[in-house]
């Protein structure tokens, strides 16, 4: 363990006598270089991070999260809340957003348990009476 932590001085101790040596000897280019090969290597790893979690997604869960999406556009669409989105107010699309919650919702009920069921047919419900209150 000391072992580790020393190596791990001396490599802190290099890298501080690189920086500053390549400063001084005009070598602003190669911190720069490093700098962008660093940037460059922590970029591919959250690639590949998002890439993982990516991999561990079901259908399910895709179709859950579409359906999440399209109740709240659905909502922005009816100018809800009121003050916020009024501006957003359009029936067509609310509509639309609607209708492909509840087609997925029927692709889905078989999915999911009887909560959620319950909880998605109740989404449901509040999209449909919301939108016929404010689309009479």
């Amino acid at each position: 363990r000391r072992r580790k932590k020393a190596a791990e001085e001396i490599e802190k101790i290099k890298n501080l006598k690189d920086k500053f040596m390549g400063e001084s000897l005009g070598g602003k280019k190669e911190t720069k270089e490093a700098e962008k090969e660093e940037k460059r290597e922590s970029e591919e790893e959250i690639i590949k991070e998002l890439q993982e979690e990516i991999d561990k997604l079901t259908t399910k869960d895709i179709i859950s999260r579409m359906m999440m999406s399209l109740s709240s556009f659905a909502y922005k669409k009816m100018g809800l809340p009121v003050g916020v989105n009024d501006k957003y107010k359009d029936r067509q699309q609310a509509k639309l957003a609607v209708d492909g919650f509840d087609a997925l919702l029927k692709v889905i009920l078989d999915e999911v348990s009887a909560e959620e069921r319950e909880n998605l047919k109740s989404s449901l419900s509040n999209l449909q009476i919301n939108f016929v209150k404010i689309f009479p």
